[in-house]
C-alpha cells in the first residue's frame, strides 16, 4: 500500500527556498535537518498527520558525497533552474513495500532507482535513488520510500502552520506511462491531477488555516 508522504521545494539555498515560502504564502518554515549520505539540509512543516512540505538544497558546509545526490541536485541543468527561482522538484510516495512497488514500476519500464538508507537527525529510512541521482521521466514520477513501520510518522513531530495541501497537479510529456504506473500502485490516496503536456511542470495548492490559497509553481 502507497500513501502520498510529501512534497518537495527545490532551491538553491535554503534562504532562497525560506524567502520563497514567505513570499508565496506569508509562512515561515522552520528548520528540519541535514541529510549526511546526500550532502543536503532541510526546512519542514507538517501539512497533516502523516504528511509534509519539505523545502531542499545542497548543504554548502556539508562534504560533497561521492555518488549523486537524490532529486537530481547534481545535475547541472537542474541547479540552473534553481538559481533562477525555487520550485516544487518532486512528489513522494510512502511504501510499505518498497521493493515490490519499485519492482512494479521497473516492470512498467519507470526506472526509480534502488532503496538506500538515509538519516537526518534521529530518523532512519528507505529512499529509492538511481545512480544519476535523477527523478525519472524528467522530474515527473514519483520518488518512493518507507518510513520505519515501528515508529510515528514524522511528520507528527514536525511543526504544523496550519497549511494543508489540497492539490498537486502535474503537466508532463509522459501522462500515459504515469497514469498506468499509477493504476498499478496507486497515486498515495492523493489525487494527483495528470495533464499531457509538452514539458513537466509541478504544481501545489496549499490552503492555509485562513482559508486562503496559495499556489507554489
Amino acid at each position: 500500500m502507497l500513501h502520498f508522504d510529501h512534497i518537495a521545494i527545490g532551491c538553491a539555498t535554503l534562504e532562497q527556498g525560506a524567502t520563497y515560502m514567505s513570499e508565496k504564502s506569508g509562512l515561515t518554515v522552520p528548520v528540519g535537518g541535514k541529510h549526511p549520505l546526500m550532502g543536503t539540509h532541510n526546512l519542514v512543516m507538517a501539512t497533516g498527520a502523516d504528511t509534509f512540505l519539505e523545502v531542499i538544497a545542497i548543504d554548502s558546509a556539508a562534504p560533497a558525497p561521492r555518488h549523486n545526490r537524490w532529486f537530481g541536485l547534481s545535475d547541472a541543468r537542474i541547479q540552473s533552474n534553481l538559481a533562477a527561482r525555487a520550485q516544487p522538484l518532486a512528489w513522494i510516495l510512502n511504501s510499505d513495500d518498497l521493493d515490490t512497488d519499485l519492482e512494479i514500476a521497473k516492470s512498467l519500464g519507470v526506472d526509480l532507482g534502488l532503496p538506500t538508507t538515509q538519516t537526518r537527525g534521529d530518523m532512519t529510512w528507505q529512499f529509492a535513488v538511481r545512480e544519476d541521482g535523477a527523478i525519472p521521466l524528467d522530474g515527473a514520477a514519483p520518488m518512493m520510500m518507507e518510513w520505519s513501520k515501528s515508529s510515528t510518522h514524522p511528520a507528527a513531530k514536525m511543526p504544523d502552520l496550519g497549511a494543508r495541501i489540497t492539490a498537486i497537479d502535474l503537466d508532463t510529456p509522459y501522462a500515459e506511462i504515469l497514469d498506468k504506473l499509477l493504476t498499478k500502485i496507486g497515486d498515495g490516496s492523493m489525487s494527483i491531477k495528470i495533464r499531457e503536456a509538452p514539458e513537466t511542470k509541478l504544481t501545489v495548492t496549499l490552503t492555509l488555516n485562513n482559508g486562503h490559497l496559495v499556489v507554489l509553481d
